[in-house]
Order: C-alpha cells, then structure tokens, then sequence
C-alpha cells in the first residue's frame, strides 16, 4: 500500500545541519547586513520562525527557533541561550494560541508575529534583569519592543503568503503512490 519511506540517519543528519547553516546565514545577515534604522534591529529570525510556525506546526518551528536563536547567541555576542530561549517561547506562544484559526485568514500572521514580538520581548528583557543587568522596562518597552514589533509585523503577511504558497506547491508535487 502506500508506506512511506523512512529516512536514514544519514540524512536526517544533514538536512538538520543544512537547516542550522541556513539559520546561521540567516542570523549573521541579521546582526550586521540588514539596516537599523533608528537604531533598531529587524528581527527577521523571529518573523520566519512564526510565520513557518503557521504553516507547519508548533514542532518544526520550534526546532527552527531554537537553532536560530543559538546562531543569533553566536551572531550577537550575547549570553548563550538567551535569544534561544526567547525566541523559543515567542514562537511557540504564538503558534499555539493561533493553531485553531484557519490558515487563509489574512490576519493570523500580523497577529502571530506581533503576539510573538511581545513575548520574545518579554522573555528577553525578564532573562536579560535576572541575569545581565537590571534593565529600564518602560524605556525597553518604548525603545525596542514597539518599534522592533511594527518592523516584524509590516512583512508578515507577505513572508506568511510565500511560506503557503512553496508548501502548497511543495504539497502539489510529491507523487502518490496507487496501486
């Protein structure tokens, strides 16, 4: 009947290191490449990784969020594990509260990626007080979460609209198997 077939270790091995190098490029075109405008980081890790989050569920982004916030720990010169853990928590916080909505409402992708811009955020600056240095909330929240939220959030749906658009195209082009 139509079994599919199981992948060796070989290449599972390598698609989940082409998958780090990719998010590495990713974080290193992040951190010094892209513009800062008003001396704002665009967080582009954040918005692929919620934006591939609704389309391909909870568990492949957050494998995607975890490697990429290793790459922007590494990228960034920060505390190893922050951007990870905060990254980790907005996207599946977002994917989460989202799953039940469907798929071709237009709004769950500006939603999610500014509901997981509040969270990574939040996650950020909490773990940055308690272990880096106290950290001015207001000025934090007026500064760097709210410009940095509006940034992540102007592309989302057209970053949202490409990662349906090649897994539906993706979807069209595996064989089936009839007997």
């Amino acid at each position: 009947m139509g079994r599919s077939r199981q992948r060796r270790i070989e290449e599972v091995i390598a698609s989940e290191v082409a998958l780090l190098v990719a998010l590495l490029v990713v974080a290193l075109v992040q951190t010094t490449l892209l513009p800062r405008p008003f001396d704002v980081t665009f967080n582009l890790l954040l918005l692929l990784t919620i934006c591939y989050g609704l389309i391909a569920g909870t568990t492949s982004a957050a494998r995607w969020a975890f490697y990429g916030g290793l790459a922007l720990d590494l990228c960034a010169m920060t505390l190893f594990g922050l951007h990870a853990l905060a990254l980790l928590a907005g996207t599946v916080g977002a994917t989460q509260a989202l799953l039940r909505l469907s798929r071709d409402n237009w709004l769950v992708p500006v939603v999610g990626v500014a509901l997981g811009s509040v969270i990574y955020h939040g996650v950020y600056a909490l773990l940055s007080a308690l272990l880096v240095a106290p950290l001015d909330l207001q000025g934090y929240a007026l500064y760097v979460l709210l410009p940095d939220t509006l940034m992540a959030t102007i592309p989302s749906l057209p970053v949202y609209l490409v990662f349906r658009w090649y897994e539906n195209r993706v979807r069209r082009s595996v064989p089936v198997d009839v007997y």
